[in-house]
């Protein structure tokens, strides 16, 4: 009984989060400014901010350096939306 019951509570969740995408989490595009030229950003709701990334970058920016600018971002907009 013990392990239908687990089982049960197993599926429930896999089921639950089956439904949740990244998707679910985005905000509108943010627009950046760097010294090499603009960064768009992805960013995802304030407790998801390990998912900010970058969707366009200059061609003279590594995509590593773009994402740390957005990642940035992500974290100076959850700092604000903390207070």
């Amino acid at each position: 009984m013990r392990l239908s019951v687990v089982s049960g509570v197993l599926l429930a969740t896999s089921v639950g989060l089956a439904g949740c995408t990244r998707a679910s989490f985005e905000t509108e595009p943010v627009a950046i400014s760097s010294s090499m030229g603009a960064v768009s950003c992805q960013l995802y709701t304030a407790e998801r901010v390990m998912w900010d990334h970058a969707v366009s970058w200059p061609d003279k920016m590594a995509k590593s350096e773009a994402d740390a600018l957005c990642f940035a971002e992500g974290k100076r907009q959850q700092q604000l939306a903390r207070g």
